[in-house]
């Protein structure tokens, strides 16, 4: 009986866990786990100036006509305003030759007459075509704050389609909304972020959300934003929308669909009903005249073999290829044919603020280079097309994209056509699918190069766009290198699978860690789950498979991604992009390496000896400065301590070598005591030194070469 007794107390003592041993796990996890690193370099100061700019902006230009916006702008940059110091004419009739004169292009009937702002029009009232100069016709004004290095603060005024309640009851309303870039675009691909209601998307996405031609077409009629207007008021969603033509879905659905020269051909996964009635409904083609479509477009397509220059034999390959890729799942949905005109009419009446041309997208792994040119020219074709189908172009931006995959020279043609069409803003598409890290810094890099020869970088005073960003890194190095927007489905879709990010890199909450874990996710995080939930809480909600958890993570992950933006703003604005970078890639690569929460991409593991040593002057780390301060160097004046100058003429040679021997002992003493100081200045420096050659360690060598095309400098 005692055995048996003994047994029991035995086994509940085993499995109770005492308030103590709670404490002692809690403690352990904690010491195991190093927190990153803070933005405290960024001050009060650096927030109200910043805060003051913004309010500033929305003042000013929130409330306006935006015909009258470059009115406004001219006539503060005639009474000094500071922050238009920087401002470019953009995005607007207005362009600038090489020689630096203005320009105006005026549509004349179809043709495009060029004519130098500086002269009247023969046959014109000067005053009348000065009045015509500055009446803006657009929906989007991009307007160049300020820069720091590459990276860039712009204004961009997009006019509003919907005005909250909240705006109709204040003296003044708001017409337009004013994005601050650098910015991320959350993604709600079928006009909603999944798992959030209205309330949550206004309160957390305050600039601009982005969805899917593709996908909207699918599932609502157009009648829906017809008879609402347009999506904005559809949404209730007061800030600006975004919609994508439906060609990235060429990568995700590419066992689905077949390349012709007429569009993309969709074995769609959706019940065709409603696309076929809206395709219907703009005069469009049905999967009953693709037979007679294709007959047309072979001639087409040999036709513009022989303009671009193609080979007809190798375009005769492609096409079988794509073929029997396209029908590997036949027969498991209706053919619907997608066409940059249908692409354009169908985000027409969408009624978005910003509409992207369709284009031939390529997987980012595709070597076929013949594809890629072939990508390539046949975006430029679709561009045409889409310019030409565009009748909204007072109320909808259209953005052309740069294709040519990962070859420099196609890029370069594709800049050299697009940027000709005079859009208000350019995207970069074909990236973030699955290519090396260096390749794709690369790209992006020669892409905004502003020394490239003219018509190989995009424009400084346009909108210039990334599809597909969605890391924090990637984020990071794009605005170093000059861009203002990017998308991504991560932050909300990484959240369906129980992880939340952080500083430090990506937080798994299933693991057991987390049971006793009662911090919030990310310190000092003021979203809604930081405020209510410690990781140990989500950690049981998931344990318990309840659903909410994937909202409560979607609130976190996109408030995250879009507070990281506004520090990097903040940065930019102050001149401190250095330290921020540093920052950033120390928690990524150092402490979230160290705490498991940050696996480094491209190691570089396969980098051959020749790149090495080819590179050996960015990968020898111990002779690069580090804040002006080079190790070399300074071993070299402790070595050659010169002699004290007080020593006696009187003293002999052994009196004399003691007491320099002495004095030197008593400045090794002084170094070593204020490197132990926490205190002191010069351990303050050494650590820092320490953390940004540890730092240097851990990079790989496609972000040491990203940080040397933009010009940052790693310091604390």
């Amino acid at each position: 009986m005692k055995t048996v007794r003994t047994r029991h107390i035995k086994k509940k003592m085993k499995n109770a866990i005492s308030a103590s041993d709670i404490g002692n796990i809690n403690r352990s996890t904690k010491s195991e786990y190093e927190e990153p690193l803070s933005f405290d370099f960024l001050t009060k100061q650096n927030y109200k100036e910043y805060d003051d700019f913004v309010n500033f902006c929305e003042t000013n230009f929130a409330y306006i006509d935006m015909r009258e916006v470059n009115n406004v702008i001219s006539e503060m940059k005639k009474n000094n305003v500071s922050y238009l110091a920087n401002c470019l004419s953009s995005s607007s009739e207005e362009e600038a030759d090489d020689t630096g004169k203005s320009k105006e292009v005026r549509e004349v009937g179809k043709i495009n007459e060029t004519v130098e702002a500086s002269e009247p029009i023969p046959g014109d009232d000067a005053t009348c075509f000065q009045e015509k100069k500055k009446t803006y016709r657009k929906n989007l004004k991009l307007v160049n704050i300020r820069k720091s290095k590459r990276a860039r603060v712009n204004m961009i005024v997009i006019k509003k389609k919907y005005i909250d309640e909240k705006d109709c009851g204040e003296e003044k309303e708001k017409k337009n909304t004013v994005i601050i870039s650098p910015i991320f675009m959350p993604v709600g691909t079928k006009c909603c972020i999944k798992g959030l209601v209205k309330e949550e998307v206004k309160e957390i996405c305050n600039y601009i959300i982005l969805s899917n031609t593709y996908h909207i077409s699918n599932i609502y009629d157009m009648s829906t934003f017809k008879n609402n207007r347009d999506i904005n008021n559809f949404l209730k969603f007061p800030n600006a929308m975004l919609t994508d033509s439906g060609g990235f879905q060429m990568v995700s659905l590419s066992k689905r669909i077949k390349i012709m020269e007429e569009g993309i051909l969709f074995n769609n996964i959706y019940d065709s009903s409603i696309i076929k009635g809206n395709i219907k409904y703009f005069g469009g083609f049905n999967e009953e005249g693709n037979a007679h479509t294709e007959g047309r477009n072979a001639h087409a397509e040999e036709r513009n073999a022989h303009t671009e220059g193609r080979n007809a034999h190798a375009e005769g390959r492609n096409a079988h290829a794509e073929e029997r890729n396209a029908h590997t799942e036949e027969g498991q949905g209706e053919n619907i044919l997608l066409s940059p005109e249908m692409s354009i009419r169908l985000q027409n009446i969408i009624g978005s603020d910003i509409i992207m041309a369709l284009d031939d997208v390529r997987s980012a792994m595709e070597t076929d280079v013949q594809k890629i040119e072939e990508a390539m020219y046949r975006t430029n074709r679709w561009l045409r097309r889409c310019i030409e189908s565009h009748e909204k172009k007072d109320e909808q931006s259209l953005f052309g994209i740069i294709q040519g995959g990962l070859n420099i020279h196609f890029r370069n043609k594709s800049m050299e056509f697009i940027l000709n069409q005079k859009l208000n803003g350019y995207a970069i598409g074909g990236l973030c699918g699955g290519e090396k890290k260096k390749k794709f810094i690369h790209i992006i890099n020669h892409c905004s190069n502003e020394n490239n020869s003219k018509y190989n970088y995009l424009p400084v005073n346009k909108c210039r766009y990334i599809m597909g960003i969605g890391y924090i890194i990637d984020i990071l190095f794009c605005s170093l290198f000059g861009y203002d927007m990017y998308d991504c489905v991560y932050p909300s879709r990484t959240a369906r699978f129980n992880t939340a990010l952080s500083y430090d890199g990506t937080i798994k909450l299933k693991q057991a860690k987390y049971k006793y874990d009662f911090t919030p996710i990310v310190k000092n995080c003021t979203c809604y789950v930081c405020s209510h939930y410690s990781k140990a809480s989500l950690h049981i909600l998931i344990s318990k498979r309840n659903p909410i958890v994937n909202i409560l993570l979607t609130i976190h992950n996109i408030f995250f991604t879009l507070h990281f933006c506004h520090l990097m703003r903040v940065s930019i604005f102050s001149n401190k992009i250095e330290l921020f970078t540093t920052t950033v890639l120390y928690n990524h690569f150092v402490i979230g390496h160290k705490n498991g929460n940050y696996k480094i991409p491209d190691t570089d593991e396969e980098t051959s000896n020749a790149e090495k040593n080819k590179n050996h002057d960015v990968r020898n780390i111990s002779d690069l400065p580090m804040n002006n301060y080079s190790p070399s160097v300074e071993s070299k004046r402790e070595k050659n301590i010169s002699p004290p100058r007080n020593i006696p003429q009187n003293a002999n040679n052994s009196n004399e070598k003691e007491f320099t021997n002495n004095h030197m002992k008593n400045e090794e003493n002084l170094i070593k005591a204020s490197e132990t100081n926490p205190f002191s200045s010069s351990y303050q420096t050494s650590e820092k030194e320490k953390m940004i050659l540890k730092l240097k360690e851990s990079l790989p060598q496609w972000a040491l070469e990203a940080l040397e095309y933009a010009d940052i400098e790693l310091k604390f």
